[in-house]
Protein backbone atom coordinates (compact mmCIF):
# COMPACT_ATOMS: atom_id res chain seq x y z
CA UNK A 1 0.00 0.00 0.00
CA UNK A 2 2.78 2.58 0.75
CA UNK A 3 4.04 2.26 -2.86
CA UNK A 4 1.18 2.72 -4.10
CA UNK A 5 0.76 5.64 -2.21
CA UNK A 6 4.07 6.66 -3.35
CA UNK A 7 3.43 6.00 -7.20
CA UNK A 8 0.25 7.83 -7.05
CA UNK A 9 2.13 10.72 -5.64
CA UNK A 10 4.31 10.71 -7.88
CA UNK A 11 2.05 10.51 -10.98
CA UNK A 12 0.32 13.25 -9.54
CA UNK A 13 3.37 15.66 -9.61
CA UNK A 14 3.92 14.76 -12.83
CA UNK A 15 1.17 16.26 -14.09
CA UNK A 16 1.87 20.46 -15.51
CA UNK A 17 -1.60 21.19 -13.82
CA UNK A 18 -0.14 20.49 -10.27
CA UNK A 19 2.37 22.50 -10.04
CA UNK A 20 0.02 25.63 -11.59
CA UNK A 21 -2.38 24.97 -8.78
CA UNK A 22 0.18 25.04 -6.28
CA UNK A 23 1.73 28.46 -8.86
CA UNK A 24 -2.12 30.31 -8.30
CA UNK A 25 -1.76 30.12 -4.25
CA UNK A 26 0.26 32.85 -4.26
CA UNK A 27 -0.92 34.26 -7.61
CA UNK A 28 -4.82 34.09 -6.27
CA UNK A 29 -3.13 35.98 -3.23
CA UNK A 30 -1.91 38.98 -4.98
CA UNK A 31 -5.01 39.44 -6.65
CA UNK A 32 -6.80 39.21 -3.42
CA UNK A 33 -4.58 41.62 -1.35
CA UNK A 34 -5.08 44.26 -5.03
CA UNK A 35 -8.83 44.45 -4.09
CA UNK A 36 -8.53 44.42 0.00
CA UNK A 37 -6.22 47.36 -0.94
CA UNK A 38 -8.51 49.50 -2.66
CA UNK A 39 -11.27 48.02 0.11
CA UNK A 40 -9.17 49.18 2.95
CA UNK A 41 -9.68 52.86 1.50
CA UNK A 42 -13.49 52.34 2.23
CA UNK A 43 -13.11 51.09 5.63
CA UNK A 44 -12.29 51.95 9.15
CA UNK A 45 -9.41 50.26 10.54
CA UNK A 46 -11.46 49.22 13.83
CA UNK A 47 -13.39 46.66 11.61
CA UNK A 48 -12.63 43.18 11.32
CA UNK A 49 -13.02 43.60 7.78
CA UNK A 50 -10.10 45.93 7.19
CA UNK A 51 -6.86 44.24 6.34
CA UNK A 52 -3.74 44.12 8.40
CA UNK A 53 -0.46 41.77 8.06
CA UNK A 54 -1.99 39.40 10.67
CA UNK A 55 -5.85 39.14 9.62
CA UNK A 56 -4.45 38.86 5.47
CA UNK A 57 -4.39 35.30 6.05
CA UNK A 58 -8.18 34.23 6.98
CA UNK A 59 -9.40 37.83 4.57
CA UNK A 60 -6.85 36.51 1.47
CA UNK A 61 -8.92 32.66 1.96
CA UNK A 62 -12.62 33.67 2.63
CA UNK A 63 -12.46 35.71 -0.58
CA UNK A 64 -11.22 32.55 -2.41
CA UNK A 65 -12.67 29.80 -0.77
CA UNK A 66 -16.13 29.34 -1.76
CA UNK A 67 -15.59 30.65 -5.27
CA UNK A 68 -12.06 30.14 -6.96
CA UNK A 69 -11.38 27.22 -4.28
CA UNK A 70 -13.94 25.57 -5.33
CA UNK A 71 -14.18 25.66 -8.49
CA UNK A 72 -10.30 24.82 -8.92
CA UNK A 73 -10.90 21.49 -6.73
CA UNK A 74 -13.70 20.96 -9.47
CA UNK A 75 -11.42 20.83 -12.39
CA UNK A 76 -8.40 19.26 -10.74
CA UNK A 77 -10.30 16.21 -9.60
CA UNK A 78 -12.50 15.65 -12.68
CA UNK A 79 -9.03 15.92 -14.44
CA UNK A 80 -7.29 13.38 -11.91
CA UNK A 81 -10.19 10.99 -12.03
CA UNK A 82 -12.62 11.13 -14.81
CA UNK A 83 -9.53 11.66 -17.40
CA UNK A 84 -7.95 8.49 -15.96
CA UNK A 85 -11.30 6.34 -16.52
CA UNK A 86 -11.23 7.99 -20.32
CA UNK A 87 -7.80 6.82 -21.06
CA UNK A 88 -7.72 3.49 -19.27
CA UNK A 89 -5.31 4.46 -17.05
CA UNK A 90 -7.20 2.90 -14.19
CA UNK A 91 -7.19 0.03 -16.11
CA UNK A 92 -3.56 -0.36 -16.28
CA UNK A 93 -2.76 -0.09 -12.21
CA UNK A 94 -5.44 -2.89 -11.59
CA UNK A 95 -3.83 -5.17 -14.69
CA UNK A 96 -0.70 -5.17 -11.93
CA UNK A 97 -2.44 -7.04 -9.24
CA UNK A 98 -4.10 -3.67 -6.79
CA UNK A 99 -7.68 -3.99 -5.54
CA UNK A 100 -9.83 -1.23 -6.05
CA UNK A 101 -9.93 -0.87 -2.30
CA UNK A 102 -6.10 0.02 -2.31
CA UNK A 103 -6.41 1.87 -4.99
CA UNK A 104 -9.46 3.68 -4.07
CA UNK A 105 -7.43 4.66 -0.37
CA UNK A 106 -4.78 5.30 -2.43
CA UNK A 107 -5.92 8.28 -4.49
CA UNK A 108 -7.85 9.20 -1.51
CA UNK A 109 -4.33 9.63 0.81
CA UNK A 110 -2.98 11.45 -2.03
CA UNK A 111 -5.60 13.90 -2.77
CA UNK A 112 -6.05 14.74 0.95
CA UNK A 113 -2.33 15.55 1.02
CA UNK A 114 -2.32 17.18 -1.81
CA UNK A 115 -5.19 19.65 -0.54
CA UNK A 116 -2.88 19.96 2.93
CA UNK A 117 0.23 20.67 0.91
CA UNK A 118 -1.96 23.52 -0.62
CA UNK A 119 -3.12 24.94 2.32
CA UNK A 120 0.22 25.15 3.77
CA UNK A 121 1.53 26.87 0.52
CA UNK A 122 -1.34 29.33 0.67
CA UNK A 123 -1.23 30.05 4.61
CA UNK A 124 2.86 30.52 4.55
CA UNK A 125 2.14 32.68 0.90
CA UNK A 126 -0.33 34.90 3.14
CA UNK A 127 2.28 35.96 6.06
CA UNK A 128 5.13 36.54 3.70
CA UNK A 129 2.43 39.09 1.28
CA UNK A 130 0.65 40.72 4.36
CA UNK A 131 3.91 41.55 5.56
CA UNK A 132 4.70 43.17 2.66
CA UNK A 133 1.77 44.69 1.78
CA UNK A 134 0.01 45.60 4.73
CA UNK A 135 0.36 47.12 8.10
CA UNK A 136 1.18 45.25 10.84
CA UNK A 137 -0.13 46.74 14.02
CA UNK A 138 0.48 45.24 17.64
CA UNK A 139 -3.43 44.49 17.86
CA UNK A 140 -6.49 44.48 15.36
CA UNK A 141 -9.90 42.98 15.25
CA UNK A 142 -11.01 39.91 14.15
CA UNK A 143 -15.00 38.06 13.30
CA UNK A 144 -17.08 38.06 16.29
CA UNK A 145 -14.65 39.01 18.69
CA UNK A 146 -15.17 41.85 20.89
CA UNK A 147 -11.64 42.50 21.90
CA UNK A 148 -8.90 42.76 19.78
CA UNK A 149 -6.21 40.06 19.44
CA UNK A 150 -2.23 40.47 19.68
CA UNK A 151 -0.62 38.77 16.53
CA UNK A 152 0.01 35.59 18.57
CA UNK A 153 -3.52 35.07 19.17
CA UNK A 154 -4.42 36.08 15.71
CA UNK A 155 -2.12 33.76 14.57
CA UNK A 156 -3.64 30.46 16.01
CA UNK A 157 -6.89 32.52 14.87
CA UNK A 158 -6.11 32.20 11.57
CA UNK A 159 -4.86 28.39 12.19
CA UNK A 160 -8.32 27.35 13.15
CA UNK A 161 -9.72 29.05 10.35
CA UNK A 162 -7.09 27.46 7.97
CA UNK A 163 -8.47 23.79 9.62
CA UNK A 164 -12.23 24.20 9.03
CA UNK A 165 -11.55 25.09 5.82
CA UNK A 166 -9.58 22.31 4.93
CA UNK A 167 -12.12 19.91 6.05
CA UNK A 168 -15.07 21.91 4.02
CA UNK A 169 -12.82 21.49 1.06
CA UNK A 170 -12.45 18.19 1.73
CA UNK A 171 -16.43 17.68 2.21
CA UNK A 172 -16.77 19.50 -1.55
CA UNK A 173 -14.15 17.56 -2.67
CA UNK A 174 -16.31 14.21 -1.70
CA UNK A 175 -19.15 14.84 -3.86
CA UNK A 176 -17.00 15.97 -6.67
CA UNK A 177 -15.29 12.96 -6.56
CA UNK A 178 -18.17 10.75 -6.48
CA UNK A 179 -19.74 12.98 -9.36
CA UNK A 180 -16.44 12.29 -11.09
CA UNK A 181 -16.19 8.60 -10.75
CA UNK A 182 -19.83 8.50 -12.24
CA UNK A 183 -19.47 10.56 -15.13
CA UNK A 184 -18.28 9.46 -18.54
CA UNK A 185 -16.59 12.26 -19.52
CA UNK A 186 -14.60 15.13 -18.89
CA UNK A 187 -17.80 17.30 -19.88
CA UNK A 188 -20.08 15.77 -17.74
CA UNK A 189 -18.47 15.81 -14.89
CA UNK A 190 -17.66 19.60 -14.94
CA UNK A 191 -21.36 20.23 -15.81
CA UNK A 192 -22.58 17.59 -12.64
CA UNK A 193 -19.87 19.34 -10.47
CA UNK A 194 -20.84 23.05 -11.26
CA UNK A 195 -24.49 22.02 -11.08
CA UNK A 196 -23.75 20.85 -7.00
CA UNK A 197 -22.38 24.56 -6.57
CA UNK A 198 -24.97 26.36 -7.89
CA UNK A 199 -27.59 24.53 -6.08
CA UNK A 200 -25.36 24.76 -3.12
CA UNK A 201 -24.92 28.68 -3.33
CA UNK A 202 -29.02 29.39 -4.81
CA UNK A 203 -30.65 27.38 -2.22
CA UNK A 204 -29.88 28.92 0.56
CA UNK A 205 -30.28 32.53 -0.67
CA UNK A 206 -33.76 31.58 -2.02
CA UNK A 207 -34.30 30.16 1.63
CA UNK A 208 -33.44 33.83 2.86
CA UNK A 209 -37.01 34.68 1.21
CA UNK A 210 -38.87 32.48 4.40
CA UNK A 211 -36.68 33.65 6.98
CA UNK A 212 -38.86 36.06 8.40
CA UNK A 213 -41.38 33.12 9.34
CA UNK A 214 -38.72 30.77 10.63
CA UNK A 215 -37.24 29.93 13.82
CA UNK A 216 -33.45 31.71 13.61
CA UNK A 217 -32.19 28.51 15.11
CA UNK A 218 -33.76 26.45 12.50
CA UNK A 219 -33.06 29.11 9.87
CA UNK A 220 -29.63 28.72 10.66
CA UNK A 221 -29.46 24.98 10.57
CA UNK A 222 -31.03 24.84 7.20
CA UNK A 223 -28.85 27.15 5.85
CA UNK A 224 -25.62 25.61 6.99
CA UNK A 225 -26.47 22.30 5.20
CA UNK A 226 -25.10 23.92 2.54
CA UNK A 227 -20.93 23.25 2.46
CA UNK A 228 -20.11 26.19 0.83
CA UNK A 229 -22.10 28.27 3.03
CA UNK A 230 -20.30 27.01 5.72
CA UNK A 231 -17.03 28.33 4.07
CA UNK A 232 -18.85 31.93 3.85
CA UNK A 233 -20.57 32.37 7.19
CA UNK A 234 -20.21 29.17 9.18
CA UNK A 235 -16.27 29.16 9.66
CA UNK A 236 -16.25 32.61 11.71
CA UNK A 237 -19.49 31.66 13.91
CA UNK A 238 -17.25 28.38 14.97
CA UNK A 239 -14.21 30.16 15.94
CA UNK A 240 -15.76 33.04 17.31
CA UNK A 241 -15.31 34.23 21.08
CA UNK A 242 -18.89 32.71 21.76
CA UNK A 243 -18.65 29.91 19.25
CA UNK A 244 -21.81 28.35 17.64
CA UNK A 245 -23.29 25.55 15.62
CA UNK A 246 -20.13 23.87 15.85
CA UNK A 247 -21.89 20.26 16.65
CA UNK A 248 -24.31 20.95 13.60
CA UNK A 249 -22.05 22.41 11.23
CA UNK A 250 -19.86 19.36 11.91
CA UNK A 251 -22.27 17.23 11.18
CA UNK A 252 -23.05 18.36 8.15
CA UNK A 253 -19.53 18.25 6.94
CA UNK A 254 -18.89 14.35 8.36
CA UNK A 255 -22.21 13.24 6.51
CA UNK A 256 -21.27 15.00 3.13
CA UNK A 257 -17.36 13.14 4.07
CA UNK A 258 -19.17 10.10 4.97
CA UNK A 259 -21.72 9.64 2.62
CA UNK A 260 -20.51 10.31 -0.88
CA UNK A 261 -17.38 8.85 0.13
CA UNK A 262 -19.31 5.50 0.78
CA UNK A 263 -20.85 6.20 -2.69
CA UNK A 264 -18.15 6.67 -4.42
CA UNK A 265 -16.10 3.27 -2.85
CA UNK A 266 -19.58 1.34 -3.82
CA UNK A 267 -19.22 2.84 -7.17
CA UNK A 268 -15.87 1.57 -8.02
CA UNK A 269 -16.38 -1.68 -6.64
CA UNK A 270 -19.38 -2.21 -8.76
CA UNK A 271 -16.80 -0.80 -11.92
CA UNK A 272 -13.87 -3.00 -10.74
CA UNK A 273 -15.66 -5.58 -12.99
CA UNK A 274 -15.10 -3.29 -16.35
CA UNK A 275 -11.47 -2.03 -15.37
Amino acid sequence: MKALILAEWERLFKRKLTWIVLAMAPTGLLVAASYLQKQNGQLSPDLPEYTFTGNFAVLGLSEMLFTAFNALLLVFITLMITEEYRTGQLRMVMIRARSMGELVVAKTTVLLGFLLLFYIVYFLSSYVIGFLLFDNPTQYPVFHHKELVSFKEGFFYNVMFYSWAYVTTVAVGAVLVFIAVISKTTTTAIGGGIGFLLLSFSCPYVLKVFSPWMDPIIFAKVFFMSVPMIQLEGITTMIAEKPQFILWNTGVLCFYILFFGTLTFLTLRKKETFL
